[in-house]
């Protein structure tokens, strides 16, 4: 009976060795990282971590059933990778033009309409999702939208790998 409860003893402990035990540690953005287009005329600006954390943390909740990794399940032509952004009508490759798109989103090609169609704050009677949203956290996500490319290779592009 000791002899079995010693050994069970050395195995639990050689089985506990075999986990890597380390600090954990948060992402540091550097300020080329957190800068990003503010509009169409090129202008920059830089995002505090806390906004893109906020940005981060709000994507995932809203925005991923239909934007996972940037790629657009509904159709996957379009996705929010930073070239298919600039390729919008308005060009959507910057922090005002996706926070414009969020208000009043439209076609690719900025002809129709598509308030009815896609999520955004001004039918939140449709779309409750951002109904709570407030100005500032409208910026966090575009400027978390912008960001993402830079931290993750495979963000945006096509849904079928």
């Amino acid at each position: 009976m000791v002899k079995r409860f010693i050994l069970m003893a050395i195995a639990a402990i050689f089985f506990f060795l075999q986990f890597p035990i380390h600090n954990a540690s948060a992402l540091e953005l550097t300020e080329e990282t957190r800068t990003i287009p503010l509009n169409e005329e090129g202008e920059m600006t830089t995002l505090s971590s806390e906004q893109i954390t906020n940005g981060n943390r709000l994507f995932i909740r809203e925005c991923t059933q239909c934007h996972l990794q940037g790629k657009t399940k509904t159709n996957n032509n379009v996705s929010l990778g930073l070239e298919d952004l600039a390729l919008a009508e308005p060009p959507r490759d910057n922090l005002l033009g996706i926070v414009d798109y969020l208000k009043y989103p439209t076609s690719y090609d900025g002809e129709d309409d598509y308030t009815e169609l896609h999520v955004n704050v001004t039918r939140s009677d449709l779309y409750p999702e951002l109904r709570d949203f407030t100005e500032e956290d409208l910026y966090d996500v575009a400027g978390y939208v912008l960001v993402a490319p830079k931290l993750d290779s495979y963000w945006g592009g096509s849904i079928y790998f």
